[in-house]
């Protein structure tokens, strides 16, 4: 592989300067950060644990997705009966009323999209931890990048808790445990977005693909 001199450049994302980023390979500590110098802006932050402990937060999410999905999200009372909901069951009740667009957007974002990301970031660490399938592992890790402008949990869970608030009045409404689920799962997203480093883990699969 040719080296094109840029190894080590960022392009600071705030005043578009070109800043070396220093090597954290032999860094110490739990966590350090690379800082522009003209505005501040943290280009990278090393944690020397970020891939095992990501890997513990997806295999957290797809132990989470299973329970959040089957499970009720809100059980509704009306007059003596009980009807209960699921993220699948909802997505159908729309398709039903002629939705079907909506249904299928419900259904891709709130349930397909979230599973493969958490599927694909699943390959892409193992192949980081054993230096392995470095070739697939990129282009998987590219489609995990693109899919997250596709996710939209917190829109559903939103959607719930305003449609809760508004059958208060009309039926007793009781929050299921597939929310909490849901809810757990979306934080563990969040969290997983704070821990991987997405520079770094390119540099690894590159050093992969090297060897």
């Amino acid at each position: 592989m040719k080296n094109n001199g840029l190894t080590g450049l960022r392009l600071c994302r705030d005043c578009d300067l070109l800043v070396k980023i220093p090597s954290f390979e032999n860094s110490p500590g739990w966590k350090q950060q690379a800082v522009c110098p003209r505005c501040g802006y943290c280009l990278e932050q090393h944690q020397p644990s970020s891939v095992l402990i990501s890997l513990a937060l997806v295999v957290t999410g797809l132990l989470l997705f299973l329970p959040a999905n089957m499970l009720p999200v809100l059980s509704m009372e009306i007059m003596g009966n009980v009807r209960q909901s699921t993220v699948m069951v909802g997505a159908l009740a729309l398709h039903d009323e002629g939705l079907i667009v909506v249904a299928w957007l419900v259904i891709a974002t709130a349930i397909v999209i979230p599973l493969l990301r958490l599927l694909i970031l699943f390959y892409v660490l193992l192949a980081v931890i054993t230096a392995s399938m470095h070739r697939t592992a990129a282009r998987m890790f590219r489609w995990y990048t693109h899919l997250g402008e596709w996710g939209m949990m917190e829109i559903y869970v939103l959607s719930v808790l305003i449609s809760i608030i508004k059958l208060a009045d009309m039926a007793n409404v009781n929050i299921g445990y597939g929310l909490y689920c849901f809810v757990a799962l979306m934080l563990v997203e969040l969290i997983i977005s704070i821990y991987l480093n997405p520079h770094a883990l390119w540099n690894q699969l590159g050093k992969n693909h090297e060897s």
